[in-house]
């Protein structure tokens, strides 16, 4: 959540920092501003206008012409402490002006701190627990000249997930950060030096770019890069590429990122099986990284699987590949919820934590939990070293590429390929399954970035089933087997994006009371594909089409029987049945896309929501 930027040493800071700010509207916000180092002190623009808070902010660029504009803070801030407000908007400062404070995640004992600083006489102007930093770093900065050093001191004293950019005027080409779990990168150009929340920001900026870890203090002035740890001893950043490029990151003549984003789901397919499958009957399966002992993980008995929203669905879709091929039990958990219900965990256990940024909070405390009891973990995520990949044994990338658009398309397509790769190594290496059935998925999946264009090709068409059911109020979304995780995303993206009442369940569950809430202004939208309990979800239909529901199907291609029972339907192409949430879900994509364009919300940057969710 949230969005930060900061620069030093860049020309035209103030439309380098707007330009960030954009970049960085997908992981969700309802205010914005900026603080720009002029003429001895900060010049400060902030806006509370929902997602239109960063273009009100462009327009406030020309304030800043007539003198140089070289070092600034910016943010998009997503409201925890106090309401959407030019007030509690950040930048935050101190008593004096001297201090620009930008924070991403929550002081958990800033009520105690704040209380002392009142105490002391020092001023507040907004309700938010950001701007006791400022005031934190008023003070500290009384025994020190470097912006860094006083970070280091008021760092120690905060509690909770965060990453902290600040600056000060009397040496304001002075940048530093610190971060705890929250993510946060640091980034040079020559002398130009970038602090972000995220790599778009700053992509076709920089070509440095270095990992903060966690409780380290880093800084960078005139394109020098210095990190140390809270006791002041001095680590040497470590540098990563970044193999992006701003291509990938821009709408490429595209109306918004989400199309834009379901149409690259064929590439993302074809970059996260690149190079995997070619010898998996012979050396298997490589996995990025592996950081535990091959025999630890043979002696597995079984699995957690744990994710939040989409990625607990993306869980959910390869639960049925892991435990067919693996002969394994496979528990499910929502990850806000794992640690809290005392989970038995042991060194035979293996915790999967899934998670696009790498960054969600609720899923790290998860694998700190799991590696604490000392399971064994693997992480799949979208974005290389970040802190979820750094903690666990184990790391399955997804190249997805950058993904903008707040609700996830691209990104958990590719989720689920991961993991179906993953059900292939794992079975090859326990030998649970026969070579003919991994040889069977491992062809399926190989075909799949095909069969995917096929579906995106006929963007215009599904759009033209959606318009069918436009105008209707309530959806229930029903499958059974893997068509029920189909289900649930279905329904989430219709909530997240049109915010219509959308529900997902099992199709059996249909009779256990949700039919009460069926009639002629409601639709039901059934995976009917062809599986093995195709015949059951059928039977299902009837019950639906007797209350008089409007039926929209998801139907495999040339299957006029089950089309035949549908008043409007979308068409996919056969797969493997273990694969077949990977093509069910494009549709009800396009679906979600369809209703909320056309009762003209704004499909990437959908209210209230955030694309990294570090706080819990």
């Amino acid at each position: 959540m949230c969005g930060i930027i900061g620069v030093s040493g860049v020309r035209d800071a103030p439309e380098v920092i707007v330009e960030a700010l954009r970049r960085l509207e997908y992981r969700g916000y309802d205010s914005a501003g900026m603080a720009i180092y002029q003429d001895g002190s900060f010049k400060r623009v902030r806006e509370a206008t929902g997602t239109h808070s960063v273009e009100l902010l462009a327009k406030h660029v020309k304030d800043f012409q007539g003198s140089e504009s070289v070092s600034g803070v910016g943010h998009n801030r997503w409201a925890t402490h106090g309401k959407p407000s030019q007030e509690n908007a950040h930048p935050q400062f101190d008593c004096s002006g001297r201090v620009a404070v930008v924070h991403n995640g929550i002081v958990e004992n800033f009520a105690e701190l704040k209380d002392e600083l009142l105490s002391q006489g020092h001023l507040f102007t907004s309700d938010t627990d950001t701007e006791v930093i400022a005031h934190l770093l008023e003070v500290a900065l009384g025994g020190t000249d470097r912006i860094d050093d006083a970070l280091a001191e008021v760092f120690s004293k905060l509690r909770g997930a965060m990453a902290i950019v600040a600056m000060e005027t009397s040496r304001p080409t002075l940048l530093a950060c610190v971060r705890r779990t929250s993510p946060l990168i640091i980034a040079t150009n020559g002398d130009e030096g970038f602090i972000a929340s995220d790599i778009p920001a700053i992509l076709g900026r920089a070509k440095h770019y270095y990992q903060i870890d966690d409780a380290v203090v880093a800084s960078v002035e005139l394109g020098e890069v210095r990190a140390f740890k809270l006791d002041h001893t001095e680590v040497e950043p470590r540098e990563f590429v970044v193999t992006w490029d701003l291509t990938r990151a821009a709408r490429d003549g595209y109306d918004d990122f989400m199309s834009k984003e379901i149409m690259e789901q064929p590439q993302a397919i074809r970059d996260t099986l690149a190079g995997r499958l070619q010898h998996w009957d012979t050396s298997g399966i490589q996995l990025d990284e592996l950081r535990v002992e091959v025999e630890k993980l043979q002696r597995v008995n079984k699995i957690f699987m744990i994710g939040c929203g989409t990625s607990y669905h993306a869980c959910m879709a390869a639960r049925y590949a892991i435990e067919s091929l693996c002969k394994i039990p496979v528990e499910l958990d929502v990850a806000s919820e794992f640690r809290y219900r005392e989970p038995r965990l042991d060194e035979q256990t293996l915790v999967i934590a899934v998670s696009q940024s790498g960054e969600t909070l609720d899923t790290i405390a998860a694998l700190a939990e799991a590696s604490s009891s000392g399971a064994v973990s693997l992480v799949v995520s979208n974005v290389v070293d970040s802190s979820m990949a750094r903690m666990a044994d184990s790391v399955i990338y997804t190249h997805a590429g950058p993904e903008v658009c707040v609700a996830s398309t691209k990104t958990y397509l590719a989720q689920i390929v991961a993991l179906e790769l993953f059900a292939i190594y794992f079975a090859k290496l326990k030998g649970t399954s026969t070579t003919a059935e991994l040889r069977s998925l491992a062809s399926a999946l190989e075909e799949l970035a095909e069969k995917v264009g096929q579906l995106t090709n006929r963007f215009a068409e599904m759009v033209g089933v959606a318009s069918k059911v436009e105008n209707f109020e309530r959806f229930y979304f029903i499958g059974r087997n893997v068509g029920f995780p189909v289900a649930l995303e279905g329904a989430l993206k219709l909530k997240e994006l049109s915010y219509l009442p959308a529900e997902g369940f099992p199709a059996g569950e249909l009779k256990h009371g949700p039919i009460a809430m069926l009639d002629a202004s409601s639709v039901v939208v059934a995976i009917a594909t062809r599986g093995r309990l195709w015949e059951k979800v059928m039977a299902n239909l009837q019950e639906v089409k007797a209350r008089g529901a409007k039926v929209l199907l998801v139907a495999s291609e040339g299957d006029n029987e089950t089309i035949a029972e549908g008043d409007a339907a979308f068409v996919v192409p056969e797969t493997h049945p273990l694969l077949s949430p990977v093509l069910d879900t494009i549709p009800l994509q396009i679906l979600a896309y369809h209703l909320a364009r056309y009762r003209g919300f704004d499909v990437d940057r959908p209210r209230n929501l955030a694309k990294t969710v570090t706080v819990e």
